[in-house]
């Protein structure tokens, strides 16, 4: 009997030991409507984390740090250990699905992070917008400037049937299609989830 509640106790312990609290990001110089995205995404893509709530003790709690700086994304993770910094993780993304990976490598350098699998979709993304002209390749950034999607080819819909994603009220200068908050969040909680962009095509609203 002892031997069973001994085994039960090591059990309880290893399960709590797995739990991480995430608190809520710190957004710098992006829209505020990444936030909960970027919150709900962490606690999703690893199995061993949750929502932090203040009146529960967690072995481990992340504090996220986002910023972007002429179009990069910067993030920080600040790591405690029972209430104490252990370790502050950082690095640099080219542009949202580079940051994508990247926290999908994390595992490799937090051992304590469980991840859950995911697929790469690749998909197009179908731009409705008022501009009338366009370059061969696009870029995709919020009005605040950060890179959803790095250079890549664009053109007219002409009516194809292909897998899309749609975002609407787009602004285009020259190269660059620029997404209000709510478009761009879009885009950019389906990069996250690890949806990619192989095309842009292009649908004039005028």
């Amino acid at each position: 009997m002892i031997y069973i509640f001994v085994i039960l106790s090591f059990w309880v312990l290893q399960t709590f030991a797995g739990e991480i609290g995430i608190k809520k990001p710190v957004l710098r110089n992006l829209p505020s409507e990444y936030s909960p995205i970027f919150h709900t995404f962490l606690i999703d893509n690893f199995e061993n984390t949750e929502k932090f709530n203040s009146k529960k003790k967690y072995p481990y709690t992340v504090k996220p740090y986002l910023s972007s700086i002429a179009g990069n994304y910067n993030l920080c993770l600040d790591i405690y250990k029972n209430r104490n910094i252990d370790r502050i993780i950082c690095f640099s993304s080219k542009d949202a699905q580079d940051l994508s990976r990247k926290i999908d490598a994390l595992p490799e350098k937090i051992k304590l992070l469980s991840p859950i699998k995911k697929t790469e979709k690749y998909v197009y993304l179908k731009v409705l917008t008022f501009s009338k002209k366009f370059s061969s390749k696009l870029k995709v950034t919020s009005q605040n400037g950060d890179i959803l999607i790095n250079y890549t080819s664009a053109k007219e819909f002409k009516g194809e049937n292909v897998e899309h994603i749609t975002v609407g009220n787009a602004l285009i200068n020259i190269d660059t299609v620029i997404l209000n908050g709510a478009e761009s969040s879009k885009v950019f909680d389906y990069i996250l989830r690890g949806y990619r962009f192989k095309g842009i095509l292009i649908i004039k609203t005028y």
